[in-house]
């Protein structure tokens, strides 16, 4: 599990980054708060699907050691914050395209 960890810390790195940079830019407030809200709608499911899949992979498969568990939750919480990232660079730039399609 270390390995995917260090696997996806670049990605969150990134889209860290990138929320840095929105949360300080310019656009109006109320684009923003849509933005974020579009991001953190598909964001919000990944750490709850992930933990149900840990938690049946656990009772019904196999048992998980509680090293294994933790280090499956921090995964968890980076690939929810990369997907909030990549969705929020990829909803900004939707709104980029179709402010400039309307003028």
């Amino acid at each position: 599990m270390l390995i995917i960890g260090l696997l996806v810390l670049p990605f969150f790195i990134y889209a860290l980054v990138t929320y840095f940079k929105f949360s300080r830019s310019d656009e109006s407030k109320d684009k923003k708060e849509q933005i974020l809200a579009y991001s953190t709608k598909y964001a919000l499911g990944v750490f709850p699907i992930g933990w149900l899949i840990l938690h049946l992979y656990h009772n019904f498969i196999a048992s998980i050691p509680y090293d294994t568990y933790r280090d499956t939750m921090w995964v968890l919480v980076l690939l929810l914050f990369t997907v909030q990232g990549f969705a929020l660079n990829y909803y900004k730039k939707r709104m980029q395209q179709s402010e400039s399609s309307q003028e």
